[in-house]
């Protein structure tokens, strides 16, 4: 990418580890700042329940907005410092990554059923809908929602986060690999804390952060493979879309082709049920990085930073 960091004058512009900072907490309190105030303005409508929990995402999507306008009026930095950006080869990531994403959980899936660590227990189930339409328009909704979904998250932990710390790693002169990996794990952690209370229903807080860790390490080596958010977002889609219209939870109201018992707590069928998939997946990015791109980038994020 040619994008880069631009040095200006102003305070938390520098290529510094406090310009990073500074810029890593202006992002956070602005996305806060506008979900709040869009939260306070969508109490005041009601949604109809075909839409599921799009309207709950919309604040995020204008947290997003307001950051990347924030970043680059205070910093001069454009959304594509980060990896957000349109063009032929995003869209080909992204349904790239939706594609990895539907093998990352099809072999997840057969590893719950292959080691009775759960079950299908009902199929075609429309869930609190009761017509081919509206079944059809909350699956549609469901879709978007989980784009939204992919977009802030990623944005957010992977673009800013991830970018921000090697900023940060490299300006203390730790080498360009060090800093990457080091930023992915970091960002992965914070990741998963903020996940702490988000699992399904009944599911352990330390499997809900256990998954969420593991799957921060694999969107951002997606990111960082590719020096986009893209691919990242595009598995986060299909991951998401999976486990809530495919496979469903039994308890959900989501319409889905099938409901699955899951492992709630940690076992060792549960590490099979995690690690497996995810070396499939990882394998696949990597793949995936290899055809699009010739070869795998030996430093990913070579623009961050440089003047």
């Amino acid at each position: 990418m040619s994008t880069r960091l631009r040095p200006v004058s102003r305070i938390g512009s520098e290529v510094s580890i406090s310009g990073a900072a500074v810029r890593v907490v202006v992002t956070a309190v602005t996305f806060v700042a506008t979900l709040a105030a869009m939260g306070l303005v969508l109490a005041q409508f009601s949604t109809p329940n075909v839409l599921t929990n799009l309207p709950n995402q919309l604040p995020m999507l204008c947290g997003v907005a307001a950051v990347i306008l924030v970043l680059y009026y205070l910093f001069e930095t454009s959304p594509a410092a980060y990896g957000l950006s349109l063009g032929r080869r995003c869209l080909g990531d992204f349904a790239g990554g939706a594609v990895i994403g539907v093998l990352f959980q099809a072999v997840s899936t057969a590893a719950i059923l292959a080691t009775g660590s759960g079950k299908i227990v009902s199929s075609w189930s429309m869930g609190v809908f009761n017509d081919p339409v509206t079944v059809g328009l909350a699956i549609g909704a469901t879709a978007a929602t989980f784009v939204i979904v992919g977009l802030w998250e990623d944005f957010l932990f992977r673009g800013v986060l991830i970018r921000e710390l090697v900023v940060g790693f490299t300006s203390r002169k730790v080498s360009r690999p060090a800093a990457t990996g080091s930023a992915v794990v970091v960002s992965a952690l914070v990741f998963g804390a903020l996940h702490l209370n988000a699992g399904a229903a009944g599911l352990s807080a330390s499997v809900a952060v256990t998954q969420a860790v593991i799957g921060g390490l694999y969107f951002g080596l997606a990111y960082v493979l590719t020096d986009s958010l893209a691919l990242p977002v595009g598995i986060h889609f299909s991951t998401n879309l999976w486990t809530t219209v495919v496979f469903g939870q039994p308890e959900s109201g989501y319409p889905a082709a099938f409901r699955l018992t899951r492992p709630f707590d940690l076992s060792a069928d549960l590490i099979v049920v995690l690690l497996l998939p995810t070396a499939v997946l990882v394998a696949a990015v990597v793949l995936w990085v290899r055809a699009t791109r010739g070869e795998i980038p030996e430093v990913s994020l070579q623009t961050v930073g440089e003047q």
